[in-house]
């Protein structure tokens, strides 16, 4: 199969005029643009990479300056292949300069002999990674870089590139890399018998992570998050897309597979096109939206595409609307803007392009159904509703345009934790609230669950591997621990939650084997103007009102005092939340003494509406039946036999 054969799987090259380009298109083209603009003003001739300033890395120089090359190389194809469909006068001389520099970057970059070498490959090297990545780009651009090269400079290329055959990936989505490669080397006539055994052995070993519900288990990282939509589903269908032919049930498997996660996938984002910060690399954004417009290309999405395109649109002009920028107009690390303590150790100056993938939509036909005019809203975003997906062990809520994310059991493997446990361990995460960090590395955040912190020591326990026994659409039981190896402290938690509206009702049963101090946090609200945020610390109730929102804990039971972690000034330390300066996070407390057994109960809010705000009296918290009532929202019956007696 040819290289126009394969991109015309998702598009058609024929010019058209302006007048005859769907404005949706348009847009996307433009934003595409705006981000490649800064780009192009970095490229210099003798580099093979952008000098994007960021942190460095935890790999190496060379891994960090590939992912400069690459990372914004895939963005610029998606651009690239839209011209062809419509091109202004003033795009040009950006299109002619880019392609220059990314031919020549490519082959200084892949030259051992020049200065500008990227190094070779190695087990378990980040270039593996971002070699898989360039293949991509490397199938999307064939027709105005591969094949305009020549016989020996493709040679080169490919020779640099056969440094991954045969190297280590890490046991989890980065096989596909790996599979990217050999496929890239097999079609440039550089393959060997042992590559296709090999690819195969390494789809056998992703097909068995997969769970259930369109679901895979990051493999090693033993993780749920968003890696599910822009790395498991969008590299299954690229491979689809550029190499299926060679097991066409393979094809079928995976299409399927991502046909299922996006009849659910669409309530993960908010009426505003936000998604809950949840999971590691959250600093690609709008990446999250990767696989929509593969799969509707490739005929293995059941949403509207209307519906799709509305989705993907909002999410990326929800976050371009924000000051996403670094100083040289370039992406940034972190969420809303740039923050860099939100970051892991992975990640460079480059990594935010991985962003690149949301642009797919690009290579869909302007007279495709995606662009049609009439943008569909979509339920994900009109409707309040719970979704319980029992294999990632998450319940999806989608509250009054908002969305919330309860997790019963997503975790990071022990491995991992330098990523930031609390990225998967808070018992929930909320679109425009977000969450907080902790001001000391020994300290998890007190934000978003449960912490213990033993009698005498620094360090704050929280949430890590994390065991669900129950989840329904209105109810949610897991069993956990708090603590440490190195300490030998151990506080056993069971904790179940049911939800209404806004509220959380969050019951713990603990016991603390030490003396031990524990804590329960609800959402970290955050402000950007230190005089916005107005707090109130009297316990039992403790709450905090931004102008706009709002966040409260209620005391029910097992607590015995409440306060505030916050940042409220500048006097108050660096900046903590990820989404603004400022920050107030309301936590109960209680002291357990060594060997002691208690329930701790609480009610959770956060929204916008100050008389739902409003505290909640007790009618009964009797063994197995509790019931509540509040001054707007009724009567709230819980009749579970797992509830204890608490009544004083």
């Amino acid at each position: 199969m040819d290289t126009k054969e394969l991109i015309a799987k998702f598009y058609d090259n024929a010019g058209l005029k302006r007048e005859t380009v769907p404005s949706a298109y348009r847009v996307w083209q433009n934003h595409a643009k705006d981000l490649i603009t800064p780009l192009a003003g970095l490229m210099e001739a003798g580099r093979a990479h952008l000098e994007i300033q960021g942190p460095a890395s935890d790999h190496d120089l060379n891994a960090d300056r590939l992912e400069a090359f690459a990372r914004p190389f895939l963005l610029f194809c998606h651009w690239e292949q839209s011209t062809r469909v419509y091109c202004e006068e003033s795009d040009i001389p950006i299109l002619d300069k880019s392609k220059d520099w990314f031919r020549q970057a490519l082959l200084l970059g892949s030259n051992p002999r020049s200065d500008q070498f990227f190094g070779y490959s190695a087990n378990f090297h980040q270039h593996s990674v971002e070699m898989g990545l360039l293949v991509i780009a490397l199938e999307l651009s064939r027709d105005w870089l591969w094949d305009e090269l020549s016989a020996s400079e493709r040679d080169q290329v490919v020779s640099w590139l056969e440094s991954d055959a045969g190297n280590g990936h890490h046991w989890n989505n980065h096989m596909f890399f790996g599979i990217f490669v050999l496929e890239f080397l097999e079609r440039e006539g550089r393959s060997r018998a042992a590559y296709r055994g090999v690819v195969d052995r390494w789809f056998e070993e992703l097909e068995g992570m997969y769970a259930d519900e369109g679901w895979y288990m990051d493999g090693m990282n033993q993780a749920y998050d968003f890696y599910n939509a822009y790395a498991w589903h969008y590299y299954s269908l690229w491979w689809v897309a550029l190499y299926g032919e060679s097991n066409p049930e393979r094809c079928e498997r995976f299409k399927s597979r991502t046909r299922r996660f996006l009849e659910d996938y669409p309530i993960f984002f908010a009426k505003s096109g936000e998604h809950p910060a949840f999971g590691r690399s959250i600093a690609y954004r709008f990446n999250a939206t990767a696989p929509f417009a593969l799969a509707h290309g490739l005929g293995a999405s059941p949403v509207d595409p209307a519906e799709a395109r509305g989705l993907c649109q909002r999410s990326l002009e929800f976050f371009l609307s924000k000051p996403i920028s670094q100083g040289q107009g370039c992406l940034s690390l972190g969420w809303y803007d740039e923050f860099l303590p939100l970051v892991e150790v992975y990640s460079c100056g480059g990594s935010p392009y991985w962003a690149a993938k949301a642009f797919a939509p690009l290579l869909l036909s302007p007279d495709d159904a995606f662009w049609s005019e009439e943008e569909s809203v979509g339920v994900g975003a009109q409707e309040s509703r719970s979704l319980a997906l029992k294999a990632p062990s998450l319940v999806v809520r989608a509250v009054e345009g908002e969305v919330e994310i309860i997790n019963a059991g997503s975790q990071i493997a022990s491995v991992n934790t330098r990523f930031g446990p609390h990225k998967w361990g808070r018992l929930s995460y909320k679109t425009a609230w977000g969450f907080a960090l902790s001001s000391r590395p020994d300290a998890y955040p007190f934000d978003g669950g449960l912490t213990a912190q033993k009698r005498g020591s620094e360090a704050v326990y929280g949430r890590h591997y994390t065991a669900p026994f129950a989840m329904t659409s209105e109810h949610m039981g897991c069993l956990y621990s708090l603590g440490g190896k190195l300490e030998q402290f151990q506080v056993s938690v069971e904790t179940r939650m049911w939800w209404k509206a806004n509220w959380q009702l969050i019951v713990h049963r603990v016991i603390a084997k030490d003396a031990s101090t524990l804590r329960h946090g609800g959402y970290a609200l955050p402000s950007m103007q230190e005089a916005d945020l107005e707090v109130n610390a009297t316990y039992p109730v403790l709450q905090a009102w931004n102008g706009e929102r709002g966040v409260k804990l209620q005391a029910l039971s097992g607590y015995s005092n409440g306060t505030f972690d916050a940042r409220l000034s500048v006097k108050d330390g660096p900046r903590r939340h990820i989404q603004a300066p400022y920050h107030a996070t309301a936590v109960l407390e209680t002291e357990l003494a060594a060997d002691e057994a208690r329930v701790l109960a609480c009610l959770s809010w956060a929204g916008t509406d100050e008389l739902e705000m409003e505290v909640w009296s007790v009618a009964s918290l009797d063994e197995g039946r509790w019931e509540l009532n509040h001054p707007k929202l009724g009567v709230w019956l819980i009749e579970d036999e797992s509830l204890p007696n608490v009544s004083n």
